[in-house]
This record gives C-alpha cells, sequence and structure tokens, in this order.
C-alpha cells in the first residue's frame, strides 16, 4: 500500500470517528451527497442521501439550479397547481444519524435552514419537526410552521425555529417539509428551493467504545508506517 493511499485511508478512518457520524440532527443537510452515495445505497425513493420525497404528483426534486452553498439544493414545486410536493428525513431510521438519549431530554433544539423562491397568491410551504420514540411513535410535534410570507425570488433568507422541550424517550428527530399550492391564478410559478438544514442546541452523541478504538487504530498505523519510512 503506498503512503498516499494510507494517508486517505487513515484520514478517512477519523472522518467517520470524529465527523458527522458522532453529530446529533439531520444528515446531509446541504444535500450534497447523492442517493447513489449512501452506505448502503438507499431506495429509489431518497432523491438525496437521506432524504425522502413522498410519492405525490409533484415530488421533491434533487437540483443544481439554485443552491444556498456547494452546488444542489432541494426544490419543492407545484408547477401545474393543485398539489404538493413533499421531502422527509428520520434523523436515525434515514440519516443514519446516532439516536437521541436522555441527555437530550429537556433540551429545545433550533432548527435552521435557508429558502429561496415563491408559491405564489395560492400555496403555502411549510416544515413540522416532530420528536419520535424507537417505535415511530410521536411524542412531541411543532405543528405546521408557515414560512412563505418570508422568502423571496431574489435573495436567500435564513429561517430559524425554536423547538419545544424534547419530551422523554426521545429518540429521532423528524422534519418534514411541504409545499401546497391551488391553481395558479396569477401565473406565477410555485417553486421553493430549501437548502443547509441543520440543528443546534443538543449534546453531541458519545462516541461507542468501539470506534474510539477504531480512529486509535488508525492513528497507530499511520504512526508505525511514517517511523518505518524514516528508518529507511
Amino acid at each position: 500500500m503506498s503512503f498516499k493511499s494510507l494517508t486517505c485511508l487513515t484520514l478517512a478512518t477519523l472522518a467517520v470517528c470524529s465527523g458527522s457520524a458522532f453529530a446529533t440532527g439531520f444528515a446531509n443537510g446541504g444535500f450534497e451527497i447523492a442517493n447513489t452515495a449512501a452506505n448502503p445505497p438507499g431506495p429509489a425513493s431518497y432523491f438525496s442521501m437521506a432524504w425522502l420525497a413522498a410519492p405525490t404528483g409533484n415530488p421533491a426534486l434533487w437540483s443544481t439550479a439554485q443552491a444556498h452553498s456547494g452546488t444542489h439544493s432541494a426544490l419543492l414545486t407545484v408547477p401545474g397547481g393543485f398539489g404538493g410536493s413533499t421531502l422527509f428525513q428520520n434523523s436515525t431510521d434515514n440519516g443514519g444519524m446516532p439516536a437521541l438519549t436522555a441527555a437530550n431530554v429537556g433540551e429545545t433544539p433550533t432548527l435552521s435552514f435557508f429558502a429561496l423562491g415563491d408559491v405564489g397568491t395560492t400555496g403555502n410551504v411549510l416544515f413540522a419537526l416532530r420528536y419520535l420514540d424507537g417505535k415511530g411513535n410521536i411524542l412531541g410535534n411543532s405543528g405546521n410552521q408557515f414560512f412563505q410570507n418570508k422568502i423571496n425570488t431574489s435573495s436567500w433568507s435564513q429561517i430559524s425555529f425554536v423547538g419545544a422541550p424534547i419530551p422523554v424517550g426521545t429518540t429521532s428527530l423528524f422534519l418534514e417539509m411541504n409545499s401546497a399550492v391551488g391553481p395558479l391564478l396569477d401565473g406565477r410559478s410555485n417553486a421553493v428551493y430549501i437548502d443547509d438544514i441543520g440543528i443546534a442546541g443538543l449534546s453531541p452523541a458519545v462516541p461507542e467504545p468501539q470506534s474510539y478504538a477504531l480512529m486509535l487504530s488508525g492513528l497507530l498505523l499511520m504512526g508505525v508506517w511514517v517511523r518505518r519510512g524514516a528508518s529507511v
């Protein structure tokens, strides 16, 4: 194995051990990772890794037309009127993120994301943040939070929402975003781009002992290779 290959392998190990695998929140909040990059690959209903699109007549789309950061965003659009476009993620079941624990009970997470677009005079766009237990039961719900009056078509707007305290028994977060519209009487399009979804205000998950061991083994392997190269 070459030094370059070993370096890449070690860095990848460290990234898994110290990065998003130990974060608490939603996976792929910037929609930059394609469905095919999921490990294992997600089902066809995933339009971007960890995110699902409801099987409606106007499913959410993976878009390169607009992006707040990076090159991709999610597009909620109902171009023909009379319909809905929905995306959602269960942070553990779909996102593969660590489960929330008793350490998170009582915390009030802040949901933040960026949006750009327009739903016309007959449409709306909203989100709902829910707290679920290990069986998928809803323990808490933010209710529908409408934000069509906070966005525009010329610049990205940041939307922030402070959720209710996390109840006992919560193991995952569930986020649903939906755009719905009636007849487009004014001729305006119905298209809203969503990007950079994040959660703040939660205690991070604690790495499992075997993950520490994996990270340590990567560092040791790197050290042995460096010493061997220095002695040549």
